[in-house]
């Protein structure tokens, strides 16, 4: 008798929450990162990610787990022609770059 594929396990190495979230920053969780998410393409299209943003930056910046956002922020608001695309599991940080973004009047 044969099995199907053995399941996929998502490794996340790290913690994805820390200390409980502030009012503020559920607030901003709630409020300001749906305007600020990427939304994955229906089944089949492919994701234009100069489209995501308004005018079309020069380039796309990928950062991959960056942590509580201040590199992220701090690139943001020094180049405000390249489009930022950051990538983090842990709540917290997330959280932090939103605050980051909100306090700096960052797009």
């Amino acid at each position: 008798m044969t099995q199907g594929p053995p399941p996929v396990r998502r490794t996340v190495h790290g913690r994805r929450r820390g200390r409980r979230l502030r009012a503020g920053q559920k607030r901003l969780l709630a409020d300001l990162l749906p305007k600020l998410a990427v939304a994955l393409p229906a089944p089949g299209a492919q994701l234009d990610p100069a489209a995501l943003f308004e005018p079309r930056p020069r380039e796309i910046w990928l950062e991959i787990g960056f942590g509580g956002g201040e590199h992220l922020a701090w690139q943001a608001e020094r180049h405000p022609d390249v489009g930022f695309i950051g990538a983090e599991v842990f709540v917290n940080g997330i959280a932090s770059l939103l605050g980051h973004l909100a306090r700096g009047g960052i797009g």
